[in-house]
């Protein structure tokens, strides 16, 4: 695993005091730095590390009044005095149950060293309704992969994500699928440094619906996108340059035949059009505005 979890936390949080108050005003989004502890109206005390600026709860933990956890945030390393045992700081994986109210589940969290390892919340009839699952590897990134069900319990989504130390992230890498109930992938997205590489999308048939590339060129954000009809055939291609159309558009009756072209120039204005009769001859070739660029 990892040897970040600890050490820019401690730093950060070593010299603050502990704030100790019953005091509900305390506990609002924004508090002073160090511990807090506060009863909340819906009955259950609430214990929390700030961060220095108080802006941000490090740990926290909050509990019903038979003691069960309603809920548990935890740290790199130990910021209060009950969070030890619950986020597995002595080295062990430590899973415990979370409660929405006294005696009904909400779910199952499992923490080692403070880390998430495994999260997996359920509705209260007991079903799955979306989880978390850390991958720790040794020759390999660490991944993160989170989970969203239907109620049938069906997967409905997915994102494998790399998850590195924080002072090495590069921004979002990895993959999300979106499914259908019937178990069809619908769609799949790749990042690669923080942003979109491949965009793919599915008919329920299973054929593919839509193909889109992105490439970036220094301030420039290119797209290009394949579209195609339920029996695979081609429908459009299309090319986008920083969300705007730019350059040559084609698009495809059903059954393939291309049946118009367009070019774009600078700001996505259209200057040229070319239609073509069902048999995919050129029948008109109409220049439609001026390139704004060339004047």
């Amino acid at each position: 695993m990892n040897a970040w979890r600890a050490g820019w936390l401690v730093g950060l949080l070593t010299a603050l005091p502990p704030a100790w108050a019953d005091d509900e005003p305390r506990c609002g989004p924004v508090g002073p730095a160090g511990q807090q502890r506060c009863a909340m109206p819906d009955g259950s005390t609430l214990q929390r590390a700030m961060s220095a600026d108080g802006r941000r709860a490090m740990a926290l933990l909050r509990r019903w009044s038979d003691g069960s956890l309603a809920e548990l945030r935890c740290a790199p390393t130990s910021l209060l005095p009950e969070d030890r045992g619950p986020c597995g700081h002595g080295g062990e994986l430590a899973e415990v149950t979370l409660y929405r109210e006294p005696g009904k589940p909400l779910g199952t969290v499992s923490h080692r060293r403070g880390v998430l390892i495994r999260q997996v919340i359920v509705n209260p009839q007991g079903g799955v309704v979306r989880s978390e699952e850390f991958v720790d590897n040794t020759f390999a990134p660490d991944r993160r992969i989170k989970r969203v069900y239907y109620p049938s319990g069906r997967l409905r989504h997915e994102i494998d994500l790399i998850e590195p130390p924080p002072e090495q992230y590069p921004g979002r890498e990895g993959v999300g699928r979106e499914f259908a109930e019937s178990g069809q992938l619908t769609q799949e997205v790749e990042w690669v440094g923080g942003r979109e590489r491949r965009i793919r999308q599915w008919h329920l048939n299973g054929r593919l619906k839509l193909d889109q590339t992105i490439r970036h060129l220094g301030r420039d954000e290119l797209r290009e996108t394949r579209s195609f009809y339920e029996d695979g055939t081609e429908a459009a291609l299309n090319r986008e340059r920083n969300g705007r159309l730019f350059g040559w558009q084609q698009y495809h009756a059903p059954g393939g035949a291309l049946q118009r072209e367009e070019e774009y120039g600078e700001r996505g204005v259209l200057l040229r059009r070319k239609l073509y009769d069902p048999r995919g001859h050129l029948l008109r070739d109409e220049r439609v505005n001026e390139d704004p660029s060339s004047s």
